[in-house]
């Protein structure tokens, strides 16, 4: 099995997005709700509130007990989906993700997309370089660190998209034939 699929997955997207819109949140831990109240969830946190336990449908009286300076910022889905299509593009410099007409036929969801490698991309010295100047494409469009991304990379969709989860935020991990089934082991039934 050769390498054909590179998956690129945005590390806590609507977070990252808030910490990119605004600067002072960089680094902080936040969490993106639906609306202000104790009683709602959060529907994304940052990197930085995660390492506190906060996760997407954690209640945000729950995440004030797990993290007493979070941040709660209110969702703004147009600007997702505007920062979805910058990311696109950016992506798109590198290895094709659009279709005809601009039908997105490798976009899995707002912050996932697999891109699929043909001819000698599939060596992995070539995949790997194709990752890392995907991630040098982002860093030049926002300007830092505020988003990111991990990468996977493996013989088909399901384990790139694997790969991706293994090393966040911002990882690059490749498994290959020879890595099978040794490199899934330490896994969980629910990381797949």
């Amino acid at each position: 099995m050769t390498l054909r699929c590179l998956f690129v997955d945005f590390n806590s997207y609507f977070a990252s997005v808030e910490q990119q819109e605004n600067p002072r949140l960089r680094k902080r831990p936040i969490a993106v709700v639906p609306v202000h109240a104790e009683t709602t969830c959060c529907i994304a946190a940052s990197v930085e509130a995660k390492r506190f336990g906060v996760q997407t449908g954690t209640l945000v009286r729950d995440a004030r007990k797990l993290c007493p300076r979070i941040e709660f910022v209110l969702a703004r889905p147009a600007k997702y989906v505007e920062w979805h299509h910058r990311l696109l593009r950016a992506i798109d410099r590198v290895i094709p993700v659009l279709g005809d007409g601009d039908v997105a036929r490798g976009v899995r969801s707002i912050d996932e997309v697999a891109c699929e490698l043909l001819g000698s991309q599939r060596r992995r010295d070539n995949a790997e370089t194709l990752a890392r100047r995907i991630k040098n494409e982002i860093r030049v469009l926002t300007g830092g660190d505020a988003l990111r991304c991990s990468i996977g990379i493996a013989p088909n969709e399901l384990l790139a998209k694997t790969a991706s989860d293994m090393q966040k935020p911002d990882g690059l991990t490749i498994i290959e034939q020879a890595d099978l089934p040794r490199v899934l082991h330490p896994l969980q039934l629910q990381d797949l």
